[in-house]
């Protein structure tokens, strides 16, 4: 991406906008967590093989064309 944005963006920056419009679209947080791809919140979390592609993207969708 840094080829494509200019240099006083950083990708931090992206990944908290990508949480607030996946929050603006009632995405559940573990979804987010996924997409984003922050850590899971607990260990109950981890026992499962996480969610679908279909379901990633209804959410991803929503925020593209919301």
């Amino acid at each position: 991406m840094k080829e494509h944005v200019p240099s006083e963006y950083v990708i931090h920056g992206f990944r908290h906008a990508m949480r607030d419009r996946l929050r603006e679209v009632d995405c559940p947080a573990d979804v987010m967590d996924e997409i984003g791809g922050w850590l899971k919140q607990s260990v109950g979390q981890s026992y499962d093989k996480g969610s679908s592609l279909e379901r990633l993207h209804r959410f991803m969708v929503q925020v593209v064309l919301g």
